[in-house]
C-alpha cells in the first residue's frame, strides 16, 4: 500500500514539473475526460487538471459514464491519497479557480441527475458545449 502511494506521489511530482514546462511553451487549454469511477485514476485525472488551472492553463473538465456520481452534491466518497481531498471536492476547487467543470448532459438525463443534484461549479452541458470546449485553439486534451 505503501509502495503503490509513493508510486502515485512521484508519478505526481513528475506530471506537475512537465505541466510547467508545457504551460511555458503555449499551451493554451486543457481538456479533460473522466469516465471511471475508479479511484486512482479519476483522482489523477481531477489533479493534474487542478495542476494545468494553477499553471495558468485554461482547464476544463468533462465528467461522463461511470464517473457521473462524482460530481454529486451528496454521497460519501473516498479522498484521494496525494491531495487528501475527495475528487468532488477537487473539482470544487477547480471552478473556484477559473476552471471549468462539466457534467454530460446526455449521462445526466440516462441516470436522472437535474441541475439541483451536482456539486457547486458543475454545469450539466449539450454536446455542441463539449465540442466547443474540446475544438478551441490551443486545446490539448487527455483521458482518464
Amino acid at each position: 500500500m505503501q509502495t503503490s502511494k509513493k508510486i502515485i506521489g512521484g508519478l505526481f511530482v513528475l506530471i506537475m514539473l512537465t505541466i510547467s514546462a508545457q504551460a511555458s511553451e503555449g499551451y493554451k487549454n486543457l481538456f479533460v475526460t473522466i469516465t471511471t469511477d475508479n479511484l486512482k485514476q479519476a483522482g489523477m485525472g481531477v489533479a493534474v487538471a487542478n495542476a494545468f488551472q494553477d499553471a495558468g492553463v485554461n482547464t476544463t473538465v468533462l465528467v461522463g459514464a461511470d464517473a457521473t456520481h462524482l460530481v454529486l452534491k451528496k454521497g460519501q466518497q473516498q479522498k484521494f491519497g496525494p491531495t487528501g481531498k475527495s475528487i468532488r471536492d477537487m473539482l470544487i476547487s477547480l471552478s473556484k479557480n477559473g476552471g471549468t467543470v462539466m457534467l454530460c448532459g446526455m449521462c445526466a438525463n440516462f441516470e436522472k441527475i437535474t441541475a439541483d443534484d451536482v456539486a457547486e461549479g458543475t454545469k450539466i452541458v449539450t454536446p455542441s458545449d463539449v465540442a466547443g470546449a474540446l475544438l478551441a485553439p490551443s486545446t490539448q486534451s487527455l483521458s482518464f
